[in-house]
């Protein structure tokens, strides 16, 4: 029985990365803004260039919190596709923290657009409507990457942190 035990405790212990991002990319916990950056970059890295993403402004399309929502429908459908089933999965709770991380490295212009017509956009994705009507002040991600970016960008949109509540000193 001791053995058992002990094995058991070692390949936990030995496993506790990959047991704590499972718990994470589920939402059982959260994740840190350094590790939501990661995620951002390695999972929308594996389809786009990172600087074509940088460059996306509020004139190229929907705030982020809706291409999120398109990317986890595209990746659904594609892994369908021979040849595609390795591509990454998106989970509820990832979407929220890419989205933040974007929202926060890039800009965020939820506010230049009505939530009735983000919420059509997002077509029932309950885990980002719920971001979506969390004020940008209690994004915890967004919140602490508010004042860094990405070489390369220059944050804009309508954007107004004082309007909603972000600490900007």
């Amino acid at each position: 029985m001791t053995i058992l035990l002990l094995s058991g405790f070692f390949a936990a212990w030995t496993y506790k990365e990959k047991i704590v991002l499972s718990l994470k990319a589920n939402g059982y916990l959260e994740f840190t803004p350094d590790e939501a950056v990661t995620l951002a970059y390695t999972k929308c890295g594996t389809c786009h260039n990172i600087d074509k993403i940088t460059k996306y402004c509020f004139r190229c399309g929907p705030p982020f919190i809706v291409v999120v929502h398109n990317m986890k429908k595209l990746t659904t459908l594609e892994r369908k596709k021979p040849g595609r089933e390795s591509l990454p999965d998106f989970t509820d709770a990832e979407a929220a923290a890419i989205t933040q991380v974007w929202n926060a490295l890039i800009g965020n212009w939820e506010e230049g657009w009505r939530k009735e017509d983000i919420e059509k956009l997002m077509k029932g994705d309950d885990a980002l409507i719920r971001l979506l009507h969390t004020s940008q002040s209690n994004r915890k991600i967004e919140q602490a990457l508010y004042r860094k970016s990405i070489p390369g960008t220059h944050k804009e949109g309508t954007f107004k942190p004082m309007s909603t509540g972000f600490n900007t000193k």
